[in-house]
Parts: structure tokens; C-alpha cells; sequence
């Protein structure tokens, strides 16, 4: 029998003592944040997980409001169907029953740097229209001269299509397409990964606009013009 004054655990303490600091001696000031943050997640997962953060109000906008988050400020202006628009990055095959959704939208970065608009975490990330069978856009131009996956520079604005290639059936002129504007948060990587990523995607705000059927677009009305 062990007396009670020779608990084995009490010459065992110091020892784990020393042996813990000499540990976290080994372990970068920079990696403790993180692991003290695993370890909560960590505990907080076996107790069942942490408490739903109520999800923002998702504000309603109309055509020409702006909506502005930590990357970028962008204004929905309007929306057409037109037959293709290859000069936007969105080819649509007539034969298949195709046509294209094209938004117009005027986006200034907020941001400190350059960010491309066609990016699953900027411009073309953040525009989702649910009532299609792709909501995701296909791509993003710039409006003046066709420059197809553009950047866009800090503090400067620019006008932008974006498209999406739709069944014919899906709309027709005179209907309204909903858009879902969605933010995203800014990581900055420390233990798991380096630099500023954009994640966590949030429906913060709806636009309902209506959609105008130009056909086969200008080009073609022009060509009739001249004939």
C-alpha cells in the first residue's frame, strides 16, 4: 500500500510541468491562437456545438441601389436576354434551346488591392440567381470594351456584364429575375494557411429586376438597319 503522503502523481506533476513548457517552448507564438482555437472548437463540438449566430436581415433592393461590403460597392442597373454574347464570354447554342442572361452592373473595389471580377469569391461570387437551373453566372466582361475576365483596381469603378447561359424556357420578356447578393468574410491565415482569403459566403441582400429580350442584340439590328 502507497502512504498517502507518496502519491505517485505527486512527483509525476512537476514532471509534466516541465515537460509542458518545454513543449510550448518548441511551439511559434504565432501557432498558439490557433491551437487554443481547435482546442475550443474542439470542445465545443463534443458538447454539442456552438450556438447558432442568428443570420443577418437580407435587405430588398431595386435596380440602381447600391450594395456595398468589405470588397466591393455594386450596383445591379439592369438585365436583357439576348440570343449569345460570345464577346462576353458567354456562348449560348440556339440548337440546344439556349439563350443568355446578361446583367449589367457597376462595381467599384473597396478593397486594398486588385480582385478579379470573375472569381468564385468576388464580383461573379457574390451574384446568384436561384430561379435557374444554374444560378452560378459564367462569366464576367467589362461593358465598354469587351475585356473578358477583367480585374478591377482599388478605388476605381467600372461597368461589368455578367452572364449566365439559360434554356429559353426559363424567361422571356417582361419577366423579373431574382438575385441573391452575397458577402464574404476575410480570413487571415496565420497557422493553416498564409495570406487573405475571402470565404464563408452570406446572403445579405435581393433585387428583383425586370428582363428586356434584345434578340440577336445590337449587332444585328444594326446589319437590318443597313440592308
Amino acid at each position: 500500500m502507497t502512504a498517502s503522503g507518496d502519491d505517485p502523481r505527486d512527483s509525476r506533476s512537476p514532471r509534466n510541468a516541465r515537460w509542458l513548457r518545454e513543449v510550448t517552448d518548441r511551439v511559434p507564438t504565432a501557432w498558439l491562437p490557433g491551437i487554443v482555437t481547435a482546442v475550443f472548437l474542439g470542445a465545443a463540438a463534443a458538447f454539442g456545438g456552438l450556438e447558432a449566430v442568428a443570420a443577418p436581415p437580407i435587405a430588398t433592393l431595386q435596380a440602381g441601389q447600391e450594395h456595398r461590403n468589405d470588397m466591393l460597392a455594386f450596383t445591379v442597373e439592369r438585365a436583357v436576354l439576348i440570343d449569345s454574347f460570345p464577346e462576353a464570354g458567354a456562348s449560348a447554342n440556339a440548337e440546344n434551346g439556349e439563350r443568355v442572361l446578361a446583367v449589367v452592373v457597376t462595381a467599384q473595389n473597396t478593397w486594398d488591392r486588385a480582385v478579379p471580377a470573375e472569381n468564385d469569391a468576388s464580383l461573379t461570387g457574390m451574384l446568384r440567381a436561384p430561379s435557374l437551373a444554374d444560378p452560378e453566372p459564367v462569366a464576367a466582361a467589362r461593358f465598354d470594351d469587351g475585356t473578358k475576365e477583367p480585374w478591377l483596381q482599388p478605388g476605381l469603378q467600372a461597368e461589368l456584364v455578367v452572364t449566365w447561359v439559360i434554356d429559353e424556357d426559363e424567361l422571356a420578356a417582361g419577366d423579373q429575375i431574382e438575385l441573391d447578393l452575397r458577402d464574404f468574410s476575410l480570413q487571415q491565415g496565420q497557422v493553416v494557411f498564409s495570406g487573405d482569403v475571402w470565404s464563408d459566403p452570406v446572403v445579405t441582400a435581393r433585387i428583383a429586376i425586370p428582363v428586356t429580350d434584345v434578340g440577336a442584340g445590337a449587332d444585328a439590328e444594326q446589319t437590318g438597319a443597313e440592308q
